[in-house]
């Protein structure tokens, strides 16, 4: 399974990668991710390329839509490694030093990965629901 071997790469937890493209993708239905092959909602561009979809955000604790431009890719696979590409930014460190996936859940929420207020316990529940902490590898910090 990829969300295992990038896991070995990079100490995020599978369980995490598995549970933010269903949350964000929802399930790889998405106009997202079906037009884009973009199951991580991260925005920008991805090699010149992009998608300019509506999206909901919290402001001041209110939900809003707004339009935004998302990386558009060319395969799931190109989605799953710029994922991990962008995590390696610095507002993620604790998400690769964390101990266990509700800490990594925390850490990307803390680490403004996502503006909902309740991201982190969104993550937890799809993890605990479909027991995706199965495909977690133990891990090695060194």
């Amino acid at each position: 399974m990829e969300a295992q071997a990038l896991q070995q790469q990079t100490n995020l937890f599978a369980s995490i990668t598995i549970a933010q493209a269903i949350l964000e993708s929802d399930w790889g239905r998405s106009d997202l991710a079906v037009d884009s092959h973009n199951l991580f909602g991260i925005k920008g561009s991805f090699n010149d390329q992009s998608s300019t979809l509506p999206t909901d955000e919290f402001e001041n604790g209110e939900r809003i839509t707004i339009e935004a431009s998302f990386k558009k890719y060319d395969t799931i696979q190109e989605s799953m490694v710029d994922h991990i590409d962008f995590l390696n930014g610095g507002t993620y460190e604790a998400v690769k030093t964390s101990t266990d996936y509700k800490e990594a859940a925390y850490a990307l929420q803390n680490g403004g990965y996502a503006t909902d207020p309740h991201y982190a316990e969104k993550l937890i529940e799809l993890i605990e629901q479909f027991k995706l902490n199965k495909y977690d590898q133990q891990r090695s910090l060194s």
